[in-house]
């Protein structure tokens, strides 16, 4: 079993309050080009605690989420789950940075079988990095203009 983790931070001109409602796998769809998500359970339709969706690996797998943690304007986590290769936890914290937001991303990523050994092998740093740093614009972007990023 192989273990990976990685941290970002990001600063964007909006306060927490107007920010952190966008971590939500619905809310995404406004800012984020690209994602796709199908909602499986959420009883306000957006992000709350055991709000449980699905994404899809780059292979085709699928990964399935629950909201794990959830303080309003401050912190989410989730919990994802890819079968037979590894769990992944992602927790975000929020905190007012001026008049805008810091947001601080933990990845985490645990292989439970060979499968997810050798996708972990195969992990780059920077191509992690990248996908971070195009999340970070998007949502600065969104933030700025109320329009989403051209992928």
């Amino acid at each position: 079993m192989q273990t990976r983790a990685i941290t970002h931070e990001m600063i964007v001109s909006a306060p927490p309050r107007q920010v952190f409602p966008l971590l939500c796998p619905t809310l995404e769809y406004r800012w984020l080009p690209l994602w796709r998500c199908g909602l499986l359970h959420s009883a306000s339709g957006v992000a709350e605690e055991d709000c449980v969706f699905q994404t899809a690996t780059a292979d085709g797998r699928t990964m399935t989420w629950v909201v794990s943690r959830y303080e309003p304007d401050a912190r989410i986590e989730f919990t994802c789950f890819v079968a037979a290769a590894y769990v992944f936890r992602l927790k975000i914290a929020v905190t007012a940075a001026g008049s805008g937001a810091r947001l601080h991303w933990t990845r985490r990523w645990l292989s439970i079988d060979p499968a997810g050994d050798a996708w972990m092998g195969s992990w780059s740093t920077a191509e992690e990095q990248h996908h971070m740093d195009y999340i970070g614009r998007a949502l600065a972007h969104y933030l700025a203009t109320g329009e989403m990023l051209p992928p």
